[in-house]
């Protein structure tokens, strides 16, 4: 099992947290989201808080969710960054449950905002990925890379401005995301060039929407994992699941849409797709 603490994930220095909102708050506010409610404002202003108010609502979520069985990162490109006025990316738990397998009918039942984005990820081979210090040591370390969209929901009370602390109190907000079978990094005939290199043409209804590619991921895919690697203080087990980030825009989410999405990396192709249902 993935040992994640949210100082780590959250970019926060080891200082005190004079306003972080109570464990019995951010549990209050898991209990809510898991019941299909709106979040309310966790009253964080700085991303120090917002990492301690994390671990709360973290921990109230592993029960029902699952384990945590990897990472997402967020705000890895420059206009996310901008949008939600953060310096650099930020991350939060996938818990077991958030993870299905490609095909599946995803049923947005309980939501509130939900989205949908093309996305990446990478799995973890060796738990030597956290002493890398390169992107051909990242490289080395990893198992595979696979295509997934991402499903967040935006699930904030009415009228709440998602701020940079606000977004990293809850995580992120992952909720659900398809991932399809991947390709062993190993048999890249250059791992990171191709993965520089990759692309993704997003569908819905079999019709292109949008266009991604390696570049938009902190400037390079292993940057991400690399960035990620720096922050230390957790472990990461062969099989550590990493999501990326953005390869194009966050758009809503609506039942009765087919959504899928193609790949090419290293001149192989990836797929995964899947509808969406009331």
């Amino acid at each position: 099992m993935i040992r994640l603490t949210a100082a780590v994930l959250l970019l926060a220095p080891a200082i005190a947290q004079a306003d972080c909102p109570t464990p019995q708050a951010m549990s209050a506010a898991a209990d809510s989201w898991l019941a299909g409610e709106r979040l309310p404002d966790p009253l964080v202003t700085t991303m120090q808080d917002a990492a301690c108010a994390y671990g709360h609502f973290r921990e109230r979520l592993q029960d029902p969710l699952g384990a945590p069985i990897g990472v997402k990162v967020g705000f890895t490109s420059k206009p996310a960054q901008e949008a939600f006025g953060v310096s650099g990316p930020v991350a939060g738990a996938l818990f077991r449950d958030m993870i299905l397998p490609d095909g599946t009918a995803v049923s947005l039942a309980g939501t509130r905002s939900p989205l949908y984005e093309a996305d990446l990820i990478v799995t973890v081979a060796d738990p030597a990925i956290a002493q890398a210090t390169t992107r051909e040591e990242i490289a080395a370390a990893l198992d595979e890379v696979r295509p997934f969209v991402e499903l967040p929901d935006l699930a904030l009370a009415e009228g709440l401005k998602p701020t940079g602390p606000i977004m990293a109190a809850y995580g992120v907000l992952p909720w659900r995301g398809v991932m399809g079978q991947g390709i062993k990094i190993a048999d890249l005939p250059d791992p990171v060039a191709d993965l520089a290199a990759l692309s993704v043409d997003l569908k819905v209804d079999g019709e292109s929407v949008g266009i991604g590619n390696g570049e938009m991921l902190l400037g390079h895919p292993l940057d991400v994992v690399l960035w990620l690697v720096q922050q230390g203080g957790y472990d990461m087990p062969a099989g550590t699941l990493i999501s990326l980030g953005s390869l194009g825009k966050l758009t809503p989410a609506t039942a009765g849409l087919r959504i899928e999405a193609d790949y090419q990396v290293g001149g192989q192709p990836m797929h995964v797709g899947f509808d969406l249902t009331d």
